[in-house]
């Protein structure tokens, strides 16, 4: 049960900073630096995850 606690404890941040950091330049780096569609491409993969998940649960049960 201690596990439990330290891993739900790890970061006092909503998420890892040095993650975010390097996510973000990385996908700078792939779009050509512009911040604007670096957020876009973001959010796009951020909403295709669930969906992929809904539909292929409604397409495979």
């Amino acid at each position: 049960m201690p596990f439990l606690i330290t891993i739900l404890s790890h970061h006092s941040e909503p998420g890892d900073p040095e993650l975010m950091s390097w996510l973000i330049d990385t996908v700078k780096h792939l779009v050509g630096g512009d911040s604007t569609l670096a957020l876009l491409v973001i959010f796009i993969l951020i909403l295709t995850v669930p969906l992929g998940i809904v539909a292929a649960y409604k397409l495979f049960f």
